[in-house]
């Protein structure tokens, strides 16, 4: 089975409750019987062997006939503990199935996304790495941030280099400050859950991961002045949009993650955000 059916069934394994407590009740024993199984879910027969069948990439009946995770139903089991459960809840099997999301999935860090209480430092520590490119290449473009995009200064602005450049770099971490405010308090206020706050804000720089990688292809473009050549500058604006729609994705993966939020409530939310960006960068920069 290819590497993206077997994510794809992974994930769509633990889209049920009854799933994810016969891997917590074989993954915390160590293995089960089907009469174990059988009293701690309480239900028929025929359900958990249709459900068994469902996992038979993750658990396995051994020759003692008792019931044991497979490798992939450790990695499901760890994933349970570590609340990536989440994401199966947010997004059906059949959009797991989807060629575009299975590619947004492939692009998406999953393991440094999701942080837990064994595994902070690295995530962290990325966290600070991508804060830290940002604000420098903020500064080196003499970019100004809003949410997931940035704008140029004014040509008729009365702040000048190097002090544009300084505030650039400064609106930068208070963009990432504010962004996660905002959508922190939008879920808050419409869905009402307050879940894994610190866990969302720890990981929250991720999303700015793709516009960083800009940044930095953007400024060795105008470095060697290849802006000059028309097709550099498409090639520079479509590298952009495709970088955004990739920050909006890791936006909404987040969100589905740490908020439990469905797919479609989770992209409503980024999209209309961004276009208020838009909207934003566009007013300032006329």
């Amino acid at each position: 089975m290819k590497e993206k059916e077997i994510e794809a069934n992974f994930y769509y394994a633990l889209g049920h409750k009854i799933r994810r407590r016969m891997i917590e009740i074989i993954g915390e024993n160590g293995y089960s019987s089907f009469t174990i199984l059988k009293k701690e879910l309480k239900v028929s027969t025929g359900t958990i062997y249709h459900h068994l069948d469902t996992l038979s990439q993750l658990i396995e009946q051994k020759s003692d006939k008792k019931y044991y995770l497979t490798d992939l139903g450790q990695h499901a089991y760890s994933s349970l503990k570590e609340n990536i459960s989440n994401l199966s809840k947010g997004i059906s099997s059949k959009e797991f199935n989807s060629p575009i999301l299975k590619g947004l999935m492939f692009l998406t860090p999953k393991r440094l996304i999701t942080i837990n209480q064994t595994s902070r430092v690295i995530p962290i520590a990325c966290s600070i790495l991508i804060l830290t490119i940002g604000i420098i290449f903020s500064y080196l473009n003499d970019y100004f941030p809003v949410f997931l995009l940035f704008g140029s200064y004014p040509e008729d602005t009365i702040l000048q280099k190097p002090y544009s450049n300084v505030l650039g770099a400064i609106l930068f971490v208070i963009n990432f400050l504010v962004y996660y405010i905002i959508i922190e308090g939008i879920i808050r206020l419409i869905y009402k859950n307050k879940d894994n706050s610190t866990q969302f804000f720890s990981t929250f720089s991720f999303i700015f991961f793709p516009s960083s990688i800009y940044l930095i292809l953007h400024y060795f473009i105008e470095f060697f002045n290849l802006l000059e050549f028309s097709i550099i500058g498409i090639i520079d604006n479509s590298i952009m949009i495709l970088f955004q729609a990739w920050s909006l994705w890791m936006l909404t993966y987040s969100i589905i993650i740490y908020k439990q939020l469905k797919i479609e409530n989770a992209l409503i939310l980024s999209l209309l955000l961004h276009y208020g960006g838009f909207s934003l960068v566009l007013i300032i920069s006329i």
